[in-house]
């Protein structure tokens, strides 16, 4: 039996949603609460360094940060029933791009369907952020329920969300929908019978965000329901696809996945590229210390690119770096054949450019935050 964990985190929490839904699907007991505990405050949150969530606390009184290093932390200790990455070469790069695409190519219209329709989702939204705190919370803990969610409005501009750029985000979000739909109408996961780190990426923004939120949560329902019976899926311990009899387990790549990495190069990659272009730019820093232009700020600058018919200008931060990295130095240090495999795939499909897209200067992660490596 292995020992239990606990999952500090909320259900209204983009990055809890892939931790979570991945300790369910593994089978790996754990308690999640929510970080506003008297031991939180006083042992996690001064070794954490910010107040950020998911965070995972071994009994032994370890503590990760992150949700990819939480789940590359029970790979590592052989926590996990089924591993997250694919035996399968080729699959194992398109899982590390997918979930590249779900932890940060999504947040534009995760943040602005979650902030930019109040009169519909303000109940919902305030309580996802202080219902803990129960009937009796005081005027005190009111005004930082609503301190904590204006500084999450806040972030929108960063992010590339205006009156200028909404109608491209929810004209391409709609898009997305459609192609997700026509996948997951077919296709339990996202690779076929069983769930990859692709699919955790994924999570991120489309359970929390963009599934319970009530106004996202009504238009994928109802444009794209087979999308929303994989969030829910997702969140199950057993396969959860009983629903779907007509599907036969397959070897076969799913072809319907094509038009998913088409969307990536057309909308993400773009935006990946301005980012790799603001890095090398900069002088970079002494390693070990803070990813940042400013201690105060985690960018490393603003850039635009192009997205559909509009220009998008929006920060860039040094973890998308990280992330970015475990998808090109996997596919640096595959066999020849297997590369030349995956650039077959990627080529037809625009996206063979960010399997070798490297920046000037590397970013990696120390004491639970980014640093230059």
């Amino acid at each position: 039996m292995t020992a239990a964990l606990t999952l500090y985190g909320v259900k209204i929490s983009m990055f809890t949603g892939k931790a979570r839904s991945y300790l369910i699907k593994q089978g790996i007991p754990f308690t999640e609460v929510a970080p506003v505990s008297e031991h939180f405050n006083t042992v996690v949150l001064p070794q954490i360094g910010r107040r950020i969530i998911p965070v995972v606390e071994t009994e032994g009184g370890t503590l990760i940060q992150d949700t990819t290093d939480i789940i590359d932390y029970c790979e590592d200790k052989g926590l996990a029933k089924m591993s997250a990455y694919p035996d399968d070469a080729q699959r194992h790069l398109l899982s590390l791009i997918l979930e590249l695409f779900g932890d940060e190519g999504l947040l534009r219209p995760a943040m602005h369907y979650r902030w930019n329709f109040p009169e519909q989702t303000n109940g919902f939204i305030t309580h996802g952020f202080g219902g803990w705190q129960g009937p009796d919370a005081t005027d005190d803990a009111k005004a930082q329920i609503k301190k904590t969610m204006k500084k999450f409005n806040g972030f929108l501009p960063a992010l590339g969300v205006s009156p200028d750029t909404i109608p491209e985000v929810e004209r391409s979000f709609g898009e997305l929908l459609d192609i997700l739909e026509s996948h997951f109408v077919r296709t339990p996961y996202l690779f076929g019978d069983t769930p990859t780190i692709g699919d955790y990426g994924m999570m991120c923004s489309l359970y929390a965000h963009l599934a319970r939120d009530p106004v996202p949560s009504g238009l994928m329902k109802n444009r794209a329901p087979s999308l929303f019976r994989w969030t829910e899926r997702m969140n199950e311990a057993h396969s959860d696809y009983s629903d779907m009899p007509y599907y036969s387990p397959s070897d076969e790549l799913p072809e319907t996945l094509s038009a998913l990495f088409k969307y990536i190069a057309d909308y993400f990659l773009p935006e990946l590229q301005m980012n790799v272009e603001v890095i090398n730019a900069l002088p970079g820093g002494e390693s070990g210390t803070p990813a940042s232009i400013n201690p105060q700020m985690a960018v490393l600058g603003f850039g635009g690119f192009k997205h559909g018919d509009a220009t998008i200008q929006c920060a860039v931060r040094p973890i998308r770096f990280y992330m970015l990295q475990r998808v090109t130095d996997y596919f640096a240090s595959m066999k020849k054949d297997d590369q030349k495999a995956a650039l077959n795939y990627l080529e037809p499909l625009g996206l063979a450019p960010l399997v070798t897209l490297t920046a000037k200067h590397r970013v990696t992660r120390k004491d639970h935050t980014e640093v230059w490596a």
